[in-house]
C-alpha cells in the first residue's frame, strides 16, 4: 500500500515539477542538480540492476525522491521572491509554518 501511495504521489509531484522546471523564478542550479540526478538514475551504470526486479524498483523510488526534492527546493527558492513582491500580514501570536 505504501508503494502505491508513493507512486500516486509521484504522479502529482511530476506535474508540479514540470511546471516548476519551466518557471524562470526557479534558480538554474536547482534545475541543473535535478537534471544531473535524473541522468544518474537512468544511466546504465546501476549497481542494483544485477538483482532481478530490484533494479526497476530502485529507479522508480529514486526518481520519486528526486521529484519530491526538486519540488521542495524550487518552492523554497521561490518563496522569498513571492513574499517580497506581496504584502503578507501575519497576525500577532500566530506561528508561521
Amino acid at each position: 500500500m505504501g508503494l502505491l501511495r508513493l507512486l500516486f504521489h509521484s504522479r502529482v509531484t511530476l506535474l508540479r515539477a514540470l511546471v516548476l522546471a519551466r518557471d524562470a523564478r526557479v534558480p538554474g542550479h536547482i534545475k541543473l542538480l535535478a537534471l544531473l540526478g535524473a541522468v544518474l538514475i537512468v544511466s546504465p551504470l546501476n549497481v542494483l540492476q544485477c538483482i532481478p526486479l530490484l533494479g526497476i524498483v530502485d529507479d522508480a523510488v529514486l526518481f520519486s525522491f528526486l521529484l519530491s526534492w526538486f519540488v521542495r527546493a524550487a518552492e523554497a527558492a521561490m518563496a522569498p521572491a513571492t513574499i517580497e513582491g506581496t504584502a503578507i500580514v501575519i497576525p500577532a501570536g500566530s506561528t508561521a509554518r
